[in-house]
């Protein structure tokens, strides 16, 4: 395993985001045009050794919003996915136990919601019981099982409240404190503080807090001093998500945990896993 590095293949997906991004953002098509052509100035700018592809992706979607005068272009999308990862948890749930590692898995079958992917691909993976190409289940058992402290769990897209909640609610049962952190405001469909509300889950994953930015993934220089405070105190970190993986596995820090879906190749060859994989995996990474 080692720290997310940037690929040629990583151009051509920030490509198709800028494409998405601006044809969900308005109908006009002169602005998307324009914000097209802007974010992908952009990426030809910043695409370069040593680069994260989720800070590009960053970049790329503040040009959008502003441009097309739009903050939220993936709410619809949200919205759909988040009434599909309702009744997708509801039928999935009983497959699994109640134990620590089968919680991990039902948390990280919720990571297969992708806003590239429809959604009979996506059901289709998630019905296909997650087994883990990298299980660190047995290492983190350990770990909880030291005097409890400080929990923060790093949520990722909107939708995935659903299979997170039993596992932050088997956390908290072992004594640990769980924080449950969301992002400031909207960024493609990550999960934000609304999204939450709407699901009806805010009142279950309470406390929860934002992150103080809008980002693909975790950029710490960012965020509010009252996350950061939160995020320096952490004894455990678990990090939801293919963005808070390319954004975090450099940062040589042993308190993360990383649980996600690898659903592209350079994430999974990062990880040494087959694409499409689920992965249960601790820092800190090998430099590459």
């Amino acid at each position: 395993m080692r720290p997310m590095a940037i690929c040629p293949e990583c151009h051509p997906c920030l490509e198709r985001l800028v494409g998405l991004a601006v044809e969900l953002a308005t109908p006009d098509l002169e602005v998307r045009r324009q914000a097209a052509a802007a974010a992908r100035r952009c990426l030809n700018e910043e695409f370069g050794p040593g680069a994260i592809p989720a800070f590009i992706a960053n970049r790329l979607l503040g040009i959008i919003h502003h441009l097309c005068e739009n903050q939220d272009p993936f709410a619809a999308r949200k919205a759909a996915f988040t009434d599909f990862a309702a009744r997708m948890h509801r039928r999935l749930a009983p497959a699994y136990g109640d134990d620590l590692e089968s919680l991990l898995r039902l948390a990280a079958a919720g990571n297969a919601l992708d806003f590239f992917r429809g959604e009979a691909e996506v059901a289709q993976e998630m019905l296909a019981r997650v087994e883990f190409g990298i299980n660190a289940a047995p290492d983190f058992r350990r770990e909880l099982a030291g005097p409890p402290g400080l929990l923060l769990y790093l949520a990722d897209n909107a939708g995935e409240q659903f299979f997170d909640r039993p596992l932050v609610s088997s956390l908290r049962g072992r004594g640990w404190r769980v924080v449950y952190a969301v992002k400031a405001g909207p960024i493609q469909n990550d999960l934000t503080l609304t999204d939450l509300e709407a699901s009806g889950l805010l009142a279950a994953l309470e406390p929860v807090v934002d992150t103080g930015a809008r980002t693909v993934g975790l950029e710490l220089r960012g965020v509010s001093p009252g996350f950061r405070e939160l995020y320096d105190a952490a004894y455990l970190i678990v990090a939801k998500g293919m963005g808070h993986f390319e954004t975090m596995s450099h940062l040589s820090d042993p308190r993360v945990w990383f649980l996600l879906q690898a659903k592209c190749p350079p994430v999974a060859q990062a990880l040494g896993v087959d694409l499409n994989a689920f992965v249960f995996a601790p820092g800190p990474f090998d430099s590459p």
